[in-house]
């Protein structure tokens, strides 16, 4: 090996060692070895001595950087001159280049205090370990502590770095524009469901732009939807401490959104608390977000149900230990019975009367049931797969049934295929003639019916009942049920009130509606056929849900004009609402299958009862059987009277003045303010118009003194129930439709309530001011009642409408004005109160 001395003079493996560029460069080298080999000879020889050596590397090394610092020099006066050679503008420029990337570093040294300040306010066990994610999110890239960054323009050294600046520059530029399109193309990839490819290209633009916020949060959402959680926890904890530290927004939308990804995650571990955490605090930085308050409510839900199973399980624990006590209320013995139970499911001993019992009654019952992964409800389950000619699950849909009280079952039920297996044994036993069959199916009804009023469940009957819409499937299987014998058998009563009640919440979707209307597709109509004699059945709680379903199907457009053309059926309909304050509630129900099945005794609507019977008035209350008919009623009648057809024959059926009395009848809102949109509705019809401004005769006050009266109370309350608006409605379109003798007669009653509407401008919403605004300048059209318009005083408080709204309000105020402006007295108010520039927008002159 060469020694360590002549490695100096040039014959290393450094630069003297590289084959020579130039022929100066080669008779440097040969000079090099010349000397080298008179120097080894000399050593040798005796004639020169080890000092003469150390002091001729010595001379060759400062030689050598006396040389390289000319160089440096050289160059860096070839750059100055270079600079200074440039124009202004792109001097400035490169200003501009340093300034960004000085300032870059400048965030990233405040954020990366703020972030060790925050690591050293953590609780020692959180921050026991290395975090290397945070080492990676805010070392410093090899490019940002470089002593270049410490330059300015005055300084020499800065004239000499243009196009290091430019290639750093450039380099970040590239890094951004990468970043930019690995985001794009995983968007496109998210968009068409490709969620695993859309986390790779997250991640690839990661790799060229760490501390893009926009990136960890699509990477969190992409690898949510893939069910890599802790991936998912990872890029939104990353984009969190971004907008705290980085970008100082820690309510940044993106960061919000990923607290509720993480949530999300969190929950599916099993990390209740710190979910709960997590939505907290996005809620804490976004208060007005309707979206984190409900997965709040989830969460806790998911919670609650998580302990519940827990403090089951550690009950089980105790109760085979031979400790008593209980669990929230049930006792040890009673799960360890409930245990027994469950371990017979399936057999021919298996006592499923009492599990139902223990499972009806208490919820720690039905939590053991979805406890481990819901093996017990699968057991039960696995019974209707197991259903044929010879053996019915009645007990095990009972039981089922029970366990439904608790939501999570439900929940449950729709994920381990149970609800599509009812829908299948509904089709299948539809053309049984057995009692024992028919029992079943009411059974598996009425697990359905309560598991359709949760959206999730919903959606899995839904698809079940869409792909069986066949001749022999479950949803014909249905309509059969509808047109047994309603009157004398309390089994087809039961099994109907179910299917209705199952048909009504399905319709709800528009899924439900389609498939529904494509199993008579060639006559939606004739889903009408089954349906309407429920009406006319004689049993409320039958002709409530027979309500409810014709009501939602209606959001059906071909469904709505079918059932518009039916005017018996509307006409059936609208008999269903109390006649007259003596109507009486329905007599109470025979026992049904578990509680929830009211009002399934016929009917006691005989004129000689009402009569008779003057405590049986109608109770249109929230906890009243009567309150829930009205209610499906009206809402069957809002829906179909959007139909101009059905809403004259709603007219000619006498509804008006039903409704009208249900304005003032009811302490549930919703029954006065679904009462005043069909009466604004039907109002359209001439011929009911016509009828409801007059006079009540001796039945009392008419159908618009009734609306007027209404109005001027909900004012005076200050009521924001929301009736007022469709009353006012109402009460406008009497008056824009209506002929002269209907808008005198309306003005009787109802001038006073319209112009007390205007007047309370600041308290109602913009359509009832601008409503009241219309029909005051409707009935100005009538010059007769211009002087009774006057006395009321009308102008000043549609001025300032006309001031205050915008929109359809304003504009309605200012036609108003100036049809009032016919009247002497009027024009001279509006002239005092510089009103007719409003008029002038509006009105031609």
């Amino acid at each position: 090996a060469m020694p360590k001395e002549l490695e100096s003079v040039g014959m290393g493996p450094g630069r003297g060692g590289l084959p020579p560029r130039t022929p100066q460069d080669a008779d440097e080298f040969l000079e090099n070895v010349d000397e080298v080999n008179a120097l080894i000879e000399g050593l040798r020889s005796g004639k020169i001595s080890a000092e003469y050596v150390d002091r001729k590397i010595k001379e060759r090394d400062a030689e050598s950087t006396q040389l390289e610092e000319m160089r440096k020099k050289e160059a860096e006066e070839a750059e100055r001159r270079k600079y200074e050679n440039l124009s202004p503008e792109e001097q400035k420029k490169i200003k501009a280049k340093v300034d960004e990337m000085i300032a870059e570093k400048e965030r990233r040294e405040r954020a990366r205090k703020a972030f060790h300040e925050y690591r050293a306010k953590m609780p020692e066990d959180k921050r026991r370990a290395t975090d290397y994610d945070a080492w990676d999110l805010w070392t410093p890239s090899d490019d940002e502590d470089d002593p270049w960054m410490q330059y300015t323009p005055e300084n020499p050294a800065f004239k000499a770095m243009e196009a290091d600046i430019d290639r750093r520059h450039a380099a970040q530029v590239r890094a951004r524009q990468t970043a930019h399109r690995r985001r794009e193309e995983g968007n496109a990839a998210f968009r068409g469901g490709q969620f695993a490819e859309a986390l790779r290209c997250y991640e690839l633009g990661l790799e060229a732009d760490k501390r893009s916020l926009e990136l960890h949060g699509n990477a969190a959402m992409a690898a949510l939807k893939c069910e890599m959680f802790v991936q998912c926890i990872d890029h939104a904890s990353k984009a969190c401490e971004l907008a705290e530290f980085l970008l100082e927004r820690p309510d940044h939308p993106t960061a919000i959104k990923c607290l509720q990804r993480r949530a999300a995650a969190r929950l599916k571990l099993s990390h209740y608390k710190d979910a709960l955490s997590d939505l907290s605090l996005a809620h804490e930085r976004d208060p007005s977000n309707g979206e984190i308050e409900s997965q709040m409510k989830e969460a806790n839900a998911t919670y609650e149900e998580a302990r519940k199973e827990k403090e089951v399980e550690r009950g089980m624990r105790r109760a085979a230990q031979g400790i008593d006590g209980e669990v929230d209320g049930t006792d040890f013995h009673t799960l360890r019975e409930l245990e027994k139970l469950c371990g017979e499911i399936g057999s021919d001993g298996c006592d499923y009367a009492r599990l139902e019992a223990l499972v009806e009654g208490s919820e720690q019952c039905r939590v053991y049931l979805r406890s481990g992964r819901g093996s017990h409800l699968l057991g039960l389950s696995r019974e209707l797969e197991r259903a044929d000619g010879s053996m019915v699950p009645t007990g095990p849909l009972r039981v089922l049934r029970a366990a439904c009280l608790s939501e999570a079952n439900r929940e449950t039920l729709a994920q381990n295929g149970t609800l599509e297996l009812a829908v299948g044994f509904i089709g299948r036993a539809r053309r049984s003639t057995e009692k024992a069959t028919g029992e079943a199916v009411a059974c598996a009804l009425f697990l359905l019916h309560t598991c359709s009023a949760t959206s999730n469940p919903r959606a899995t009957i839904i698809e079940a009942l869409a792909s069986d819409v066949g001749p022999d499937g479950a949803i014909a299987g249905l309509f059969a049920i509808l047109e047994a014998d309603l009157a004398n058998d309390t089994g087809a009563k039961l099994a109907a009130a179910h299917a209705l009640s199952l048909l009504g919440n399905c319709a709800v979707d528009a899924e439900a509606r389609i498939a529904l209307t494509r199993f008579y597709y060639d006559a939606p109509g004739k889903i009408l056929g089954p349906v309407l004699p429920v009406l006319r059945c004689g049993t409320p709680v039958l002709a409530e849900r027979a309500a409810a379903l014709l009501g939602n199907m209606c959001a059906d457009g071909r469904m709505r004009a079918e059932f518009a053309a039916n005017e018996r059926g509307i006409s059936d309909l609208c008999a269903l609402l109390p006649e007259n304050e003596k109507n009486e509630r329905a007599t109470a129900a025979p026992a049904g299958m578990g509680p929830g099945l009211p009002g399934l005794g016929p009917s006691r609507a005989r004129a000689a009862d009402r009569e008779s019977d003057t405590d049986a008035s109608i109770d249109p209350s929230p906890g009243g059987r009567d309150s829930e008919l009205v209610l499906n009623v009206l809402a069957a009648l809002a829906n179909v009277s959007v139909d101009a057809a059905a809403a004259a024959t709603i007219g000619k059926a006498g509804a008006a003045p039903r409704l009208a009395r249900l304005l003032s009848r009811s302490s549930d809102p919703l029954v006065p303010a679904r009462a005043a949109t069909v009466l604004s509705r039907i109002a359209r019809d001439p011929s009911t118009a016509r009828s409801m401004c007059g006079a009540g005769g001796s039945n009392g006050d008419g159908v618009a003194a009734t609306v007027a009266k209404f109005v001027v109370r909900r004012l005076a309350s200050d009521a924001g129930d929301g009736a007022i608006e469709p009353a006012v409605r109402t009460l406008a379109v009497l008056a824009n439709g209506g002929d002269a003798g209907a808008r005198l007669a309306l003005a009787e009653h109802a001038a006073g309530a319209l112009v007390e509407c205007v007047r309370r401008w600041d308290v109602v919403g913009d359509g009832t001011a601008g409503n009241a605004a219309l029909a005051i300048g409707d009935l100005a059209r009538e010059g007769d009642l211009l002087p009774r318009l006057a006395a009321l005083e009308p102008v000043a408080p549609l001025l300032q409408v006309c001031h205050k709204r915008t929109g359809a309000a304003q504009k309605n105020a200012a036609i108003a004005c100036a049809r009032l402006a016919t009247h002497s007295g009027m024009l001279e108010t509006l002239k005092a109160n510089n009103g007719l520039e409003l008029i002038y927008r509006y009105v031609s002159p």
